[in-house]
């Protein structure tokens, strides 16, 4: 199996994406992006025309557009054979959160805090640090909760806390049943198989 390139617009996206790569089998290749979302997506069409010839997984946020078929039409309206461009919604912490259980034990909150279907919430960032307020840890809140006074719209250890989370303690085969947008992404990925058999000489 070739390795799979990684293109991302966040810093916890990594860990989710190469997370998923193994789940379902594959190898991980070399990471880009990780620069904000303007940054991908500009340089998207580059990485669709790599995409011809080796594969690549990229994973952006659905964030404020309206339909998730609308903006991949508009983002990326041909992908490459090579392509796997996959939109979380809301956002990746939803990916996340549909962990309900695991997330709950994280947190350290009752696991009735965590909303059932958090692709349906607007802003599923805030919806984690808001559930991180109630957390029976102190040091979660001091590392997901933003400071007062800080103008930051995370904690000082956010991305840390959710890659540790990521690492040790999330299931996407149970996250993917109460998250549409990760089912098929793993669907997705499960398909590379085909791919590599297809282009391989």
């Amino acid at each position: 199996m070739m390795p799979v390139n990684v293109l991302i617009e966040g810093r916890s996206d990594e860990s989710v994406a190469k997370h998923l790569l193994r789940h379902v089998g594959l190898e991980v290749g070399a990471v880009y992006g990780s620069k904000g979302k303007a940054y991908l997506l500009e340089r998207l069409p580059n990485y669709n025309r790599a995409a011809q010839f080796t594969p690549w997984f990229g994973i952006i946020d659905l964030d404020t557009e309206p339909c998730a078929a609308q903006a991949i039409g508009l983002w990326l309206p041909q992908p490459a054979k090579g392509m796997r461009f996959r939109i979380a919604i809301r956002a990746i912490e939803a990916w996340l959160i549909a962990d309900r259980e695991r997330m709950a034990t994280f947190l350290a909150v009752s696991p009735s805090r965590l909303p059932p279907y958090p692709e349906l919430e607007a802003n599923p960032k805030e919806i984690l640090i808001n559930i991180a307020r109630h957390s029976r840890s102190s040091s979660i809140r001091e590392d997901i909760i933003p400071r007062q006074g800080s103008g930051a719209k995370i904690g000082p250890l956010y991305v840390a806390r959710l890659n540790e989370f990521i690492e040790k303690h999330w299931r996407p085969e149970v996250a993917a049943q109460c998250s549409d947008s990760l089912l098929r992404c793993i669907r997705a990925l499960s398909a590379f198989e085909a791919w590599n058999a297809e282009a391989a000489p």
